[in-house]
């Protein structure tokens, strides 16, 4: 632990740099940065804690925030680490439960942090390991969970430093619950054996059905949550269609990256609109890039099918549940490793296509125009999956329950 600091507090000036270049370029307010690097806010002492790193997470936070109320439980903060999470949160109208950014993980901000909400119990969800925020918790009493444990092999600076780091670090879990049985085993090589635990997938249990407004009037694919090159990628295979009776949208993972999307693309030839430019989707419009916040779910609804990003690039796939509930045909790229157990299930089942060679897209995308009735077989064998274990936050509100009793 005394290197990992160490080296934090190394590379302070370089993340202070950093998050400064970040808040400018998004334009968002410079307490983020005092939030996360700087001064926490003044917080009241709290029973449950939760911790959701970014959008998805904070999904499954706001769901799981709302099973608690129900049962009674009250006193419960969210903590997060984008200006996108908060986001979601503030137009959540979830009440009784409070919001602020988690500092990064320098010892004196955590220890500040641990102390001034003394909870009984921190839920971290998903993937976010930090060393002092576990060490400094189970010193204050306060026992942590990780739900939905998505297993990822160490790296950053834990990775650079010591695998043995890692391995104190997750010393100082109460326990795993994961998403799967494969990142059960994963996690099952760097702990204690008995402490790692798997309930399922509770993204089942946390899919909106609530309808939205069409935002585009017209005929379009969705290309959802897109890394960098890999919108150059299908925007390459999307052409070749030589057709504008549909649009391709690009919702890209990071919306701040509208610069490095456009320098990838041939802009000569090209009809592009922008949404953040508030600029019209005409009959002629080929390409529209949905560089904004909060819309996903809604241009999921009125698509007509989806492909999600992350998954023809190395990064190992995004989850792919909110198409699968709203009953759309999924289209996925051959790196999902993040989501192997899932993905692996919806390919027996036939409700999901996944593309091995970016060059097979296009005749994915002819197939799937000329017929409908292809279309909707993967539609209902993907939302019937969902269906089956949407009531999956069930067990994990039990288990949560038990830990903090005890």
């Amino acid at each position: 632990m005394l290197i990992y600091n160490f080296f934090l507090y190394l590379i302070y000036p370089i993340v202070l740099v950093r998050l400064l270049i970040y808040t400018l370029r998004n334009s968002i307010s410079v307490s983020y940065i005092s939030q996360r690097l700087i001064k926490i806010s003044n917080i009241k002492k709290k029973s449950f804690w939760i911790h959701a790193a970014s959008v998805g997470e904070m999904k499954i936070a706001i769901g799981l925030s709302r099973e608690l109320l129900k049962n009674g439980h009250k006193d419960i903060l969210i903590t997060s680490n984008t200006p996108s999470s908060k986001y979601y949160f503030d137009n959540s109208q979830l009440s009784g439960v409070e919001h602020c950014y988690l500092p990064l993980d320098y010892y004196f901000l955590t220890k500040k942090i641990v102390n001034m909400i003394s909870a009984k119990i921190l839920i971290v969800i998903e993937t976010e390991i930090w060393p002092n925020l576990f060490h400094l918790c189970k010193k204050n009493n306060t026992k942590v969970l990780i739900i939905n444990g998505r297993f990822n092999t160490p790296k950053g600076i834990l990775g650079l430093l010591s695998k043995r780091i890692y391995r104190e670090t997750l010393d100082n879990l109460e326990h795993v619950y994961t998403k799967s049985k494969n990142d059960k085993e994963n996690y099952q090589r760097f702990m204690n054996e008995s402490k790692v635990s798997n309930i399922g997938n509770i993204k089942y249990s946390f899919l909106n059905h609530d309808s939205s407004e069409k935002i585009i009037d017209r005929k379009y694919v969705l290309l959802a949550s897109s890394h960098h090159r890999e919108e150059i990628i299908i925007i390459k295979e999307w052409l070749k269609l030589k057709s504008n009776k549909y649009l391709l949208v690009i919702v890209p993972r990071h919306p701040e990256r509208l610069g490095d999307i456009l320098s990838d693309i041939p802009l000569s030839g090209i009809n592009i609109a922008i949404r953040s430019k508030k600029e019209k989707v005409r009959n002629s419009t080929q390409l529209y890039i949905a560089d904004t916040i909060g819309e996903l779910e809604s241009f999921i609804e009125h698509c007509e099918f989806t492909i999600f990003g992350g998954s023809f690039v190395d990064v190992g796939g995004h989850s792919f549940m909110e198409a699968a509930a709203r009953s759309k045909t999924i289209v996925v790229g051959p790196y999902m490793y993040n989501f192997i157990e899932e993905t692996e299930e919806f390919l027996k089942n036939n409700a999901l296509i996944m593309c091995q060679k970016p060059v097979m897209l296009k005749n994915i995308f002819e197939k799937l125009f000329r017929s409908k009735a292809k279309r909707e077989v993967f539609e209902k064998n993907a939302k019937k999956l969902v269906q089956e274990k949407s009531l999956i936050v069930n067990d994990y509100l039990d288990i949560i329950d038990t830990h903090y009793k005890s």
